[in-house]
Formats: structure tokens, C-alpha cells, sequence
């Protein structure tokens, strides 16, 4: 039982003893996970205030069994009723890739760029927009045509 929940206390003290021990210690929790993701250079998809709501609600001493099961800051009840009314802006998809998935997507265009760009490739392609423009289809003759299912 905390022995200062009987006595009135002075904002500054109530703050000091009540609301930022359990501020600093997620504070420090957030501060870990930013660290681990690398969320201080450019552009990324860790939102700070999410991941300290989350570790508040789920580390919340009042309810010790949210810690068991760990509930993601899109499954808090509070949240969703918050987001219906205040949705969020969709964020580009390059601040949601991870170094490494940026760094294939960008090999992976620049390699169909260089390949698209070769002669005989734009041939082939200019060969199937004419077909695909006309509307022509290649058809075989009947006289090539020949039932694999008879016997010889």
C-alpha cells in the first residue's frame, strides 16, 4: 500500500513521487526501442508517442494482466475510439521499409531500368504494342495443328 495516497499532496510533489517514476521508466523503455530501430536519422515508421502509450498501457501497475498479454497501440480500446475521429494520414511506403528492403527495391528498378533501355529489349517491346495495338492475334494454322492425344 503506497503510504502517500492518504495525505493531500503538492502538485510538484505528487508529480515527483506518483507520475514520473512510471514516465521516466517508460521513457527509458521508448528511448531503447528508438535506439534498436535507428529511428533518429531520416525518415521512419516509429512513431515515439505510440510506443510510449503502448508500453504505459501495457506496463500499467493497476492492471497487472495487460502486461501478460502485450495488446499492440492499434488493439487499445481508448485509441481506436481516437483514431474514428482523428485518422491518421497515410504515411509514403519508403518510411516504412527498412534499410535493407529500400536498398533491394532501389536494385531491383535500377536493374529493369538497365534492361529496358537495351536495344533488343525496346524492339520486343515496340513488337508487343503494335501487336497489342492492332488487336491481331497470332494464330496457328490448322495444318500445324495436331492432337498430342492420338496415337501414331
Amino acid at each position: 500500500m503506497d503510504p502517500y495516497r492518504n495525505e493531500t499532496l503538492s502538485v510538484p510533489d505528487y508529480l515527483d513521487r506518483e507520475i514520473f517514476p512510471i514516465l521516466l521508466s517508460a521513457m527509458r523503455e521508448m528511448l531503447i526501442e528508438v535506439h534498436r530501430r535507428d529511428a533518429l536519422k531520416g525518415k521512419c515508421s516509429f512513431n515515439a508517442l505510440d510506443c510510449l502509450a503502448e508500453i504505459l498501457w501495457n506496463r500499467n501497475s493497476l492492471h497487472p494482466n495487460r502486461s501478460h498479454t502485450w495488446t499492440d497501440i492499434f488493439g487499445i480500446p481508448q485509441f481506436q475510439l481516437w483514431l474514428r475521429s482523428h485518422p491518421r494520414p497515410i504515411y509514403p511506403k519508403s518510411w516504412l521499409w527498412t534499410k535493407e528492403e529500400a536498398a533491394l527495391r532501389i536494385q531491383r528498378y535500377i536493374r529493369g531500368w538497365l534492361v529496358r533501355k537495351r536495344a533488343d529489349v525496346q524492339e520486343m517491346r515496340q513488337f508487343w504494342k503494335i501487336i497489342s495495338a492492332e488487336g491481331t492475334e497470332l494464330s496457328i494454322p490448322e495444318s500445324d495443328k495436331t492432337d498430342c492425344r492420338k496415337s501414331v
